[in-house]
C-alpha cells in the first residue's frame, strides 16, 4: 500500500477506535474490561500488517517511522507530566520507595533468570546481554490503567487501590532509566550501528540533556500563551522534535519525552492545559501505537509464545516478591492482602513503546540469536507477555481489591444482573433501597425548600 495512504488510513482507525472501541459502557462486565485494554488492536496490527495480509508492507512501515517517532514522545511527555513535584510530594515517603522498590526487585529477577535460562542454552555475548536487559526493563513497568479500569467498573474505593494506583503510575521511571542504560550499553556493539564514541553514562547524560533542552524550549514557547490550536501544534512540534532526534542519536525516545514533561509539570503555569490537551489525544496516538506495533511482529519461530508466557510468569513473580518484600520491610498504614503484587500485573501501553522505540533504533543490524534476527524475536517475546498481562491483569487485580475488602461482592452481584444503581448503592455503604425509605418517611406535607 502506499505510504500516503497507510498513514490516512491509520489515522481514520485511531479516530474510529479512540471512538467507539473504548466506549465500551454497553458490553458486559468480563468482556468490557478486556475491550478496554485496547489489546485487540495489536492483532489488527498482526493481521494488515506484512506478516499476514499485507494491506501495511514493510516500506509503509518504513515511511511511518516518523510517525512512531511523535507517538513515542507524545507518550513520554504524557508520563512526564505526571511526575510533578506537588502531587508527589502529597504522599508518604514508603509509598515512594515501595514504588520503585518493588520495580527495581522484578528488574533484578527478570534480568537474572533471563541470563541463567541464556547461558543454559549456549547463548553468550553482549548482544544476548543486552536484549534481556532491555526485555527487563519493559518487565519492570506496570500499568494505573489496569487498576484505573477495575475500579471504575467495580466501583471500588479505599486505600489499597489508591495506593496501587500510586505505585503503578510511579514505577515506570525505573524500566525507562533501565532502558536506556541499556542503550547507553548497546553503543559499539553489533546491534547498534554508528556513534561509537562515549560509554553508558555519556549517553544516558546525552538523552537527559536532550530532554531538559526540549522543555526548555517548549516552556519559552509557552510564554507566548498560545490558544487551544496553537498548543496542540506546539505539543506536536516538541514531541516530533523530542522523539525524532532521540531516534537519531540513537537515544531512548520515552526517557528525553519524560524529562520534557517533567521540566514542563514542574516549571509551567499552564502545565494543566498542557495535561488535558495531551490526555484529549492520548487514546488515537495509543491505537496507531498499538496497530503499529501489531503490524511490527514477525513470527520467526514458535519458541515466542513459550518465551512470551515465560516472560509473564517471571515478571509476575518478580512483581510479587518485591512488594511482598518491601512492604514487610517498609510497613503501610493500613492492612494489605499478602499477595499485593496480583495488583501490578497489568503493564499497559508504556512497555509496549519501551519494545517499539527499541525496533525502531535496532532495526538496521541483523544480528541473530540462535539463528534468528534478534530484534524480532525479542519484540515477538515482549508483545507476547505484555498481552498476556493485559489478559490476566484485570482478574488479578480484582481478586487483590477482593480481599482487601474494597471490591464488595455485593458490587459484583449487582453487576451481573445488570443493576446498576444497586451496585452503586453498595459501594456507597447504603443498603439498596434507603433512598426510597427516608423519602416514605418524611412529612407528607413538608414545606418546600
Amino acid at each position: 500500500m502506499d505510504p500516503l495512504l497507510s498513514t490516512l488510513a491509520l489515522v481514520v482507525l485511531a479516530l474510529l477506535g479512540a471512538r467507539f472501541s473504548f466506549s465500551t459502557e454497553r458490553v458486559p462486565a468480563g468482556p468490557r474490561l478486556l475491550f478496554r485494554t485496547g489489546t485487540h488492536f495489536l492483532f489488527l496490527g498482526a493481521l494488515v500488517g506484512p506478516a499476514l495480509l499485507g494491506l501495511i508492507d514493510d516500506a509503509a512501515v518504513l515511511q511511518l517511522y516518523p510517525l512512531l517517532g511523535l507517538g513515542l514522545g507524545w507518550v513520554g511527555l504524557l508520563f512526564g507530566l505526571q511526575l510533578d513535584r506537588r502531587t508527589l510530594g502529597q504522599f508518604p515517603l514508603g509509598f515512594h520507595l515501595i514504588a520503585f522498590g518493588q520495580a527495581l526487585v522484578t528488574l533484578i529477577v527478570f534480568a537474572g533468570v533471563g541470563l541463567l535460562a541464556a547461558r543454559e542454552g549456549g547463548l553468550f555475548g553482549p548482544s544476548v546481554d543486552a536484549l534481556v536487559l532491555a526485555a527487563a526493563a519493559t518487565a519492570a513497568v506496570s500499568s494505573p490503567a489496569g487498576v484505573a479500569m477495575v475500579s471504575s467498573n467495580f466501583l471500588v474505593r479505599g486505600q489499597v487501590r489508591q495506593f496501587l494506583f500510586f505505585v503503578a503510575s510511579l514505577d515506570a521511571v525505573v524500566g525507562l532509566l533501565a532502558l536506556q542504560l541499556t542503550y547507553g550499553y548497546l553503543h559499539g556493539t553489533e546491534l547498534m550501528s554508528g556513534f561509537d564514541v562515549g560509554g553508558t553514562t555519556f549517553w544516558t547524560g546525552a538523552d537527559l540533556a536532550l530532554g531538559l533542552v526540549c522543555g526548555v524550549l517548549f516552556l519559552w514557547l509557552m510564554r507566548l500563551r498560545p490558544g487551544r490550536e496553537e498548543l496542540v501544534l506546539y505539543l506536536l512540534g516538541v514531541s516530533a522534535l523530542v522523539g525524532g532526534a532521540a531516534l537519531q542519536l540513537q537515544l531512548s525516545p520515552l526517557v528525553a519525552a519524560t524529562v520534557t514533561g517533567a521540566v514542563v509539570a514542574n516549571f509551567s503555569r499552564h502545565r494543566d492545559r498542557v495535561y488535558r490537551a495531551l490526555q484529549q489525544w492520548e487514546q488515537p496516538i495509543y491505537v496507531v501505537l498499538l496497530v503499529l506495533a501489531g503490524a511490527q511482529l514477525r513470527p520467526t519461530t514458535w519458541w515466542v509464545l513459550p518465551l512470551g508466557l515465560g516472560y509473564f510468569v517471571v515478571r509476575g513473580l518478580g512483581k510479587v516478591l518485591g512488594t511482598a518484600l518491601l512492604v514487610r520491610v517498609i510497613p503501610l498504614p493500613f492492612d494489605v492482602p499478602r499477595r499485593l503484587g496480583l495488583g501490578l500485573i497489568p503493564q499497559g501501553g508504556i512497555s509496549l513503546a519501551m519494545a517499539l522505540s527499541l525496533v525502531l533504533t535496532l532495526s538496521g543490524t541483523g544480528t541473530t540469536v540462535a539463528g534468528y534476527p534478534a530484534v524480532d524475536l525479542l519484540f515477538a517475546v515482549i508483545v507476547v507477555g505484555v498481552v498476556l498481562s493485559e489478559l490476566a491483569g484485570p482478574s488479578s487485580t480484582q481478586g487483590v481489591l477482593r480481599r482487601a475488602g474494597e471490591l464488595k461482592p455485593g458490587v459484583e452481584a449487582a453487576l451481573e444482573e445488570g443493576d446498576d444503581r444497586r451496585a452503586e448503592a453498595v459501594a456507597m455503604g447504603r443498603e439498596p433501597g434507603d433512598d426510597e425509605v427516608a423519602s416514605d418517611a418524611s412529612p407528607p406535607h413538608a414545606p418546600p425548600s
